[in-house]
């Protein structure tokens, strides 16, 4: 039957395109008129759609919100609680995964908080962090609102001033005296998330960013914070130079973080910052040009790491991450232990 099927076909000219002879049990449905057939023009009748609350997440359908995304930062934001938190998405099928109880303590949470629950595909949801990894879950909040610093005031009982354009925040010293970290023109948003980890662990109050040249604290940069972005205060400056100059006014020690021979004044390794008597700012540079030498000439004293091996040339500074927790964890205040 099939021999004469193809016979009937060469000899009527019923080829496709490149000349191949079609299956007879595919003939049916790749004909026109077939109801159910997928050919050109053809209605898929065949198909029954079915109604899903599974739709398309959509990061900016809100005004001035975004999505963050991981169980770390969810969570975080979930128990902070500075933002408006909108809804939260989850992979419904992350049962067994090794971070369950940690989705299970998310959906807690979220209902306690009366947020709204949507499960999502993982496809979709992988699309809207732009195929980051996710962890299964995401949560559309609004942004953290973006203050310009323009100063800092001293420190005296306990407590100094933080001034922006807009309002004086009264901010108390998480340790013996306020800490502090400027980063001139850091880029690497998962720097940025590594560095705000490490002020958070080791006291700091608050970072400050270039305003022009730096990077945004963004949802990648709290997923790369795991969370800590929620937990600390981030300001911008339009001026570091006058910024920092400033603060030296009002009783602060400026560490700019250098190569051994930058600047114009002697450089000493991190074991200068033990005893510090004085409120300090921690100051990084940019990933392939360091800090600016406006600033490094200003500073109160300039610090390096010391190498402590023959290295290749190229591998004279460590990643800018690294050397913020070095030199975060060397800082010990005169009557810390």
């Amino acid at each position: 039957m099939l021999a004469c099927f193809r016979r009937d076909v060469c000899r009527l000219g019923l080829k496709d395109k490149i000349g191949r002879v079609p299956n007879p049990l595919l003939a049916a449905t790749q004909r026109r008129e077939y109801p159910g057939g997928f050919g050109k023009g053809a209605k898929r009748r065949d198909r029954v759609k079915i109604p899903t609350s599974n739709a398309a997440v959509r990061p900016t359908d809100l005004p001035d919100s975004e999505l963050l995304y991981g169980i770390a930062p969810v969570l975080a934001a979930l128990n902070k609680g500075s933002r408006e938190i909108y809804k939260l998405y989850y992979r419904s099928d992350n049962v067994g995964d090794v971070f369950h109880h940690k989705m299970e303590e998310i959906l807690s949470k979220a209902r306690e908080q009366g947020v709204q629950i949507r499960p999502i595909s993982k496809e979709k949801l992988a699309r809207a962090v732009a195929n980051n990894i996710h962890q299964g879950v995401a949560l559309k909040v609004s942004k953290i609102k973006n203050h310009m610093l323009l100063g800092l005031g001293q420190f005296k009982d306990g407590q100094y001033e933080v001034s922006t354009g807009e309002d004086v925040y009264v901010y108390e010293s998480r340790r013996k005296y306020p800490l502090w970290v400027c980063l001139d023109r850091i880029q690497d948003q998962y720097n940025l998330g590594s560095i705000m980890r490490s002020a958070l662990f080791f006291g700091a109050d608050g970072i400050i960013v270039d305003y022009k040249e730096g990077c945004e604290p963004t949802p990648q940069v709290c997923k790369a914070s795991a969370g800590a972005r929620e937990f600390i205060s981030c300001f911008s400056s339009q001026n570091m130079a006058d910024l920092l100059g400033q603060a030296k006014e009002n009783g602060w020690t400026v560490v700019s973080t250098t190569a051994r021979d930058a600047g114009n004044k002697p450089s000493s390794t991190p074991d200068c910052l033990a005893g510090l008597d004085s409120p300090a700012i921690v100051v990084l540079g940019n990933e392939g040009f360091g800090i600016r030498e406006q600033i490094i000439n200003s500073s109160s004293m300039n610090v390096h790491i010391p190498v402590r091996a023959d290295t290749p040339e190229m591998f004279d500074s460590l990643n800018v991450g690294v050397a913020a927790a070095l030199m975060l964890s060397a800082i010990r205040f005169a009557g810390e232990s």
